[in-house]
This record gives C-alpha cells, sequence and structure tokens, in this order.
C-alpha cells in the first residue's frame, strides 16, 4: 500500500513524477501536517518520528492553498496518511491564478501517476523495495539520525521453483517484522534493510541478532556486508552501493555466517593491529637490523577515567627522546601513542625499562595514566613487522584489566583479538588467533571453546565438536562448552547427544551469565520432537520469564503449540495470537491458531480461512495441510480433510501426523485394512514420538476389537 515512507524512499522519482505534470518547470518536495496544521520536512518528520497527523486529528484545509511562497497540494494517500506536496520556485503570482477546480484535477492525478511510480520500484515476489529503489535512495545520501544499509545473502534450498520464491517472500516478511524498518529484495536471495542506529555497535548488535534469528529459521548461509549511509558521522555517499556490494564479497570469504562493515575496512591501514605513521615503521625496521631479539614497548595516554585519549599528541613539555639510553631507544609518537624499542632486553631489564618510562610521564602528565603494552620478537611464527601489532593486542587485552595497566603480550591477549575479529564477522582470522593462542598456551578452554564457536560459524562442526569435547574433558561443568556441543549434535544429527548435553546445560543454567535463549531454545524444541510435551512447555515457560523475551516471536510460536499439545487451549491460543501480532507473516503460527479455534468453538470460518492463509503463505510444508486436514474433519467435512491429508503425505510419506490423521479418515469410511496400515506406517516412522506411537497402538486394538 503507498504510504507516506515510500515518499521518503523515492522522494526523487516522485518528484520528478510530480514535476512532468506540471504545465510550468517547478520545485517539488514533500512534507508531512502536524496535528496544528503545521509542515514539516518529510526527512525530519520521518528520521524522528514525529509531525505526522492522522486525518482525524489533523485541523489542516483539504483544499490546495498558498504557503508563503509555495503552493501546497494536500493528498490523501491509501494508507490513511495526508502528505503535503510544496511546489516552488515559480512566481507567486501564477500561482494564485491557478484555479481550484484545476489543482483538485491535478491532485487527483497526481496521486494516480505516484502510485504506478511506487509499483515500479517494488519486487512483486518479494513485496519489498527493488534494487532501483535502493540505488535511487543510496544516491541521495539523505541528511538526517544516522542509518546503516545492511546487505545480506541468504542461502536456502527448496526443491522446486516454486518452493524457492515461497521461501523468498518468507525471508522477506520475516526480515519486516524482525527490523520493523524499510527491506529491498535485490533478486536470487539477496536482501538489504536500512536499519535506523545511534552507531556502529548498536547496528552490528541488531546484526548479529537478524543473523541468529534467520539461522534459527533454517537458513545455512547469511552473510552480512554494510555500511552508514546518513548522520553526521557518514562518508561522502558517491558509489556507497559499490562499497556496500564490497562488504558483502569480503562477508563472503569469511564464511558462510561472515560479517562486514566496510567503514571500519576503509578506515584501518590496513587492519586495527597496525601503527599508522611510516617514519616510525621506518626507524623501528632500522633499528632491528641485525637483533637476534628485542622488546617492544607501546606506552599508550589515558584519560582520568581510563580511556584512551585518542586525538591527543603527546605534550612538548614531555622530551620522550630524553628517555633514549642504551638500554631504551624511543622510536617516535602516533597520536596518544609512543614506541620505544629494548635491544636484547630480558625481563627484568624491560621491567626496570616500563618503570623509567612511567615516571618520566608522571613527572610530565601527572594528570593523565599511562597504559604500556609490552611484546617481543622472536614470538610463534610472527615477522618481525607484526610485533606492533602485538603490542596494540596487548593493549586491548590490558584495557578489559582497568587503567594504569603494564600488560605483556601472551595467550590471553590472543583470546581477546580474537574475540575482536569474531565479533567484527572476520571468523577466519579469529580462528588465527585462537590457534596462534593456543600454540602459547595449549588446551587453554576459553581458547579451545572459542575456536570451536568459531569453526561452527565457518561450517566446521566436526572439527568444532572435537573442541568443546576437549574442554568438557578437563571441565565437565563447562556451560558454554555444553551449549555448543549440543547445537554441533544437533547438527550432525544426533539428537539424543544432544539431548544430553542440553539437559546437563539446563542444571547448571542457574549459574551462568551466559544467555539462556541459545539453550532453552534447542532444548525446548528437542522435547517437543520427542512428544515430551510436558518438559517443552516447562523450558519455554523458563524462556518466557526472560528479559526481552517478550518481543521473540518464536518463542510464542512454539509456546502456543506446547500449550495445545498439554491439553491447555485457552493459553495456546494467546500465545498464536502474540506469535502473529509480533510477525503477522507467520505461516506456522496461522495455521495452529486455525486449527486451535475449531477445537476451541471460537469460530469454524474463521479458523477454516487461518489453516488457508498459511497455505497460501507456505503450501510445501506438510504440517499445514494436516492441521487443515484436521480442521475440516472436525467440522465434519472428511472429503476436503482427505484432500488436504493426501497432500501433506504427497510432500512427506512418512508423515506422522499425516498418517494417523489418515487412518482415522479411512476407520470413517470402513477401510480398515487400510487404516492399519497407516497406523503400523506412523508408528514405524523415524519421527515417531512414544506419545503418537502410543496413539497408533490404541488405535490398532481399537480396530482390533472391533
Amino acid at each position: 500500500m503507498f504510504s507516506l515512507s515510500d515518499l521518503y524512499i523515492l522522494r526523487r522519482p516522485m518528484a520528478e513524477e510530480a514535476q512532468r505534470l506540471l504545465p510550468v518547470p517547478a520545485t517539488v518536495s514533500f512534507a508531512v501536517f502536524a496535528a496544528d496544521g503545521s509542515v514539516h520536512p518529510l526527512d525530519q518528520a520521518l528520521a524522528m518520528q514525529t509531525g505526522a497527523a492522522s486525518p482525524e486529528e489533523a485541523t489542516i484545509s483539504r483544499e490546495p492553498g498558498m504557503l508563503g511562497n509555495q503552493l501546497v497540494l494536500p493528498l490523501d494517500l491509501p494508507s490513511g496518511e495526508c502528505v503535503a506536496v510544496l511546489i516552488g520556485d515559480v512566481d507567486p503570482a501564477l500561482l494564485r491564478k491557478m484555479s481550484g477546480r484545476w489543482l483538485r484535477e491535478v491532485r487527483a492525478t497526481l496521486l494516480q501517476e505516484l502510485e504506478l511510480v511506487h509499483w515500479g520500484y517494488i519486487d512483486p515476489e518479494a513485496d519489498l523495495y527493488n534494487r532501483r529503489a535502493a540505488m535511487t535512495f543510496l544516491q541521495e545520501n539523505p541528511e538526517g539520525a544516522p542509518a546503516f544499509f545492511l546487505l545480506l545473502n541468504t542461502t536456502f534450498y527448496r526443491r522446486t521453483a516454486a518452493g524457492n520464491i515461497q521461501k523468498l517472500r518468507e525471508i522477506a516478511d520475516l526480515l519486516q517484522a524482525l527490523t520493523r524498518m524499510h527491506c529491498f529484495s535485490f533478486g536470487y536471495g539477496v536482501f538489504g534493510v536500512l536499519l535506523s542506529a545511534e552507531n556502529r555497535e548498536q547496528a552490528m548488535k541488531t546484526t548479529h541478532y537478524l543473523q541468529r534469528q534467520l539461522k534459527q529459521e533454517g537458513l545455512t548461509r547469511v552473510q552480512i556486508g554494510f555500511a552508514q549511509v546518513s548522520g553526521s558521522d557518514c562518508p561522502p555517499a558517491a558509489n556507497v552501493l559499490d562499497r556496500l556490494w564490497r562488504a558483502l564479497a569480503l562477508a563472503e570469504k569469511r564464511g558462510p555466517f561472515g560479517l562486514c562493515d566496510i567503514d571500519t575496512i576503509d578506515e584501518r591501514f590496513p587492519h586495527p593491529f597496525q601503527l599508522r605513521q611510516p617514519a616510525v615503521l621506518a626507524r623501528l625496521k632500522q633499528r632491528w637490523r641485525g637483533l637476534p631479539r628485542f622488546t617492544l614497548v607501546l606506552a599508550a595516554r589515558q584519560e582520568a577515567g581510563g580511556q584512551p585519549a585518542k586525538g591527543m599528541a603527546w605534550p612538548d613539555s614531555m622530551p620522550l627522546a630524553g628517555l633514549s639510553t642504551s638500554q631504551i631507544d624511543f622510536l617516535g609518537e602516533e597520536e596518544h601513542l609512543a614506541l620505544f624499542i629494548l635491544p636484547e632486553a630480558d625481563a627484568a631489564a624491560t621491567e626496570e625499562a616500563v618503570a623509567a618510562i612511567r615516571a618520566h610521564f608522571r613527572e610530565h602528565c601527572g594528570k593523565d595514566s599511562l597504559a604500556v603494552g609490552v611484546a617481543s620478537w622472536p614470538c610463534l611464527d610472527y615477522v618481525k613487522s607484526a610485533i606492533p601489532g602485538n603490542c596494540l593486542k596487548a593493549l586491548l587485552h590490558g584495557s578489559f584489566l582497568g587503567p594504569e595497566t603494564t600488560t605483556v603480550f601472551d595467550h590471553v591477549s590472543l583470546n581477546v583479538s580474537g574475540d575482536f575479529f569474531f565479533e567484527e564477522g572476520d571468523y577466519r582470522a579469529a580462528i588465527r588467533e585462537y590457534r596462534r593462542g593456543l600454540r602459547l598456551q595449549p588446551s587453554d578452554p576459553n581458547l579451545v571453546n572459542s575456536l570451536g564457536v568459531t569453526l561452527v560459524e565457518c561450517g566446521q562442526e566436526r572439527q568444532a565438536a572435537i573442541c568443546f569435547q576437549e574442554v568438557l574433558a578437563k571441565e565437565p561443568a563447562n556451560y558454554m562448552a555444553l551449549v555448543n556441543l549440543g547445537h554441533v549434535q544437533q547438527t550432525l544429527g544426533q539428537g539424543e547427544k544432544a539431548l544430553e548435553c542440553f539437559e546437563r546445560a539446563y542444571r547448571l543454567l542457574a549459574q551462568s551469565k551466559a544467555s539462556p535463549q541459545e539453550l532453552l531454545l534447542p532444548l525446548g524444541k528437542l522435547y517437543a520432537e520427542r512428544g515430551d510435551h510436558a518438559k517443552a512447555l516447562k523450558v519455554f515457560e523458563h524462556w518466557r520469564g526472560c528479559p526481552g523475551s517478550d518481543r521473540e516471536f518464536l518463542l510464542f510460536r512454539l509456546l502456543g503449540q506446547a500449550y495445545w499439545q498439554n491439553g491447555r487451549g485457552e493459553e495456546a491460543v494467546r500465545a498464536c495470537q502474540r506469535a502473529l501480532q509480533l510477525f503477522p507473516q507467520d505461516s506456522i503460527s496461522l495455521s495452529t491458531l486455525g486449527l486451535l479455534y475449531v477445537e476451541q468453538g471460537e469460530g469454524n470460518d474463521i479458523g477454516l480461512t487461518l489453516c488457508r492463509k498459511a497455505l497460501a503463505l507456505d503450501n510445501f510444508n506438510p504440517d499445514h495441510w494436516c492441521r487443515l486436514g484436521s480442521a475440516l474433519l472436525h467440522v465434519g467435512n472428511r472429503t476436503e480433510a482427505g484432500v488436504a491429508v493426501r497432500q501433506s503425505l504427497q510432500l512427506q510419506r512418512d508423515h506422522v501426523e499425516g498418517l494417523l490423521l489418515a487412518g482415522r479418515l479411512n476407520v470413517l469410511g470402513k477401510k480398515l485394512t487400510r487404516a492399519k496400515q497407516c497406523f503400523n506406517q506412523a508408528m514405524n516412522a523415524k519421527a515417531c514420538t512414544p506419545s503418537q506411537a502410543e496413539r497408533a497402538r490404541a488405535d490398532i486394538a481399537e480396530l482390533t476389537a472391533s
């Protein structure tokens, strides 16, 4: 539906279309009305989510009129919103001579033409803005609140072309529900999201959240490249889409769930753990020449609170070069950093040198503090030019230990730098750091666990399982290792082993500070898949009590099914309704709610309508057909119920609920031999749960008795 937000994304082509319809050259812009009738620029109103008035609230005239030297054409959009078309740069006297009748005709024609323009920028399959709309918007580089553009590459598999198109639409609907932002479809499973975020950290957090949610929906590849596209710190708009494609290409190289913020890549020199000043590096290369070993000391000025004093040069009153002796050689400074080399120094000499640097600093900069990172060569397989980077890693490590810290580069420093790369989505770099850390400290539990998690992100589940098992061999009660191993075993099809790991982790949950969703979701789903619905419900209710759970549509979908299976129909209805409030296109909640309405006597027509709406969204799901069949049988329509159950079994021959329903229909049709075959086939199905097998045995016993 054509709305105010469409004008925000497509304002340039919309304005050009309005200019084309006018009889004289003019400039055209769009604005919104506040409740008091005042006019506000469209960018400002939408960015701040204020100022737009509904038709009932607005106290403005619905007729065209003059506002200063501009002509105002109010347009009532199909969405129910009202927008002002501002026409300027025309002789005001000429504008005032335009008849009211002609202006009303222009307004009606303009609304129709703008709707046609709108449909030209919509992808008909995904019902999102298309690539052309993204290019148009990104070329504008709009001002206003900070915003980031995410480019997502998703991979999924359906056996048919129709199934692929349906899955594409499902992902599009899910993205809109998860972000509540403007979304774009570039085709072939590539999507764009215009994300409002205050800063890069918030954008990165949302990006990780999107990846996790899409992964839970069964996607095997979700790679995301992003960049800032508006705000005070936004780079120039030239070639922004090219930069986004470059970001996505880098994310693809980082693994199936790689991330890349191209802004940080372009700002680095050439990566975060390298000094930038060529003169300092040149002096360093001259100084280490011929040395069999050396130690570098990197001193970093800190403000009173312990934060890095970036952008603050060393004061002229502090002669750093005066520190140079036979034991300490000052090489140069870079913003808040100062680099020293200690030729062939041992641990004691290094400690003395650091003390001398600190004393010199306190003498000249008493109000600030000093953090120090120390790294030596030779070390592992590092070349000499990598040692300054190791000093920077030591400083990053020390930032977690408080101000005034001296940190010597070690395995923990590599764990910290590995975590940095992991958060950036550069999983291959993270793996390299963790493995080097393990060479310094073999079998360190934190490093081994971190390595396993990163291997999972790169699709190397079997190697990851070895890592988690190694941790658990030493620490059987390691909560995160248990959860991670359970996830890997579940991916590898080892359901029983995964359940055992999750149950052990569940007993430790109260002692852990980790997010409980990572455990509660797979544990509850495994219980449900095995027919242990009472335990599943307990787990999901635990999840519901966690902070932030009220925004998780997946939780309420699962809660609805768990309540239903436990005979708590009213609570199941409320849970499904909540899931659909959060994600209106959730086909699973729709079909579940439809069957519940029929079974609870809430309305057969609306129940069947919901079941069919679920099939319209995804008719390749055998569960949807089975629920429709159950609902039809409940209202006495055995013929259509039979059609639905046959469709379910055509999609999945061993669908247990479908076979049980087919058996019941055959009993009602007096086809007892065929009914018995269906019940036996259901019991022999691999996915048959104990409760389903018990139902099948009871039906067979009833047939035998009759």
